[in-house]
């Protein structure tokens, strides 16, 4: 196992410059295990070499989609759209 160096162990801050993330996202993906870190005290530390390897694995983006058609709305009661009160009088005067 190679020796840890200064330039090995990345923080947060670092992390979040080199992906292009704000930070309470590095710290989110951190907590979630979404990218590999390790929790010493209250601090999260990244290891350059586990972080490439992760972004490596990671899927590659997906290729745009069609933009969906939007659907009718829905007016059965109980399925999003209120129904129209029925008045008891005229309203066309």
């Amino acid at each position: 196992m190679p020796q840890l160096t200064r330039e090995s162990v990345l923080d947060s801050r670092a992390v979040a410059e080199l992906l292009h993330l704000p930070t309470s996202t590095v710290f989110e993906y951190a907590r979630r295990g979404v990218l590999p870190a390790h929790k010493l005290g209250r601090r999260w530390v990244f290891i350059r070499d586990e972080l490439d390897a992760a972004v490596r694995a990671a899927p590659a983006a997906p290729s745009p989609r069609r933009p969906r058609r939007p659907q009718p709305a829905r007016t059965e009661p109980g399925m999003g759209v209120a129904p129209q009160p029925q008045l008891p009088f005229d309203t066309a005067a």
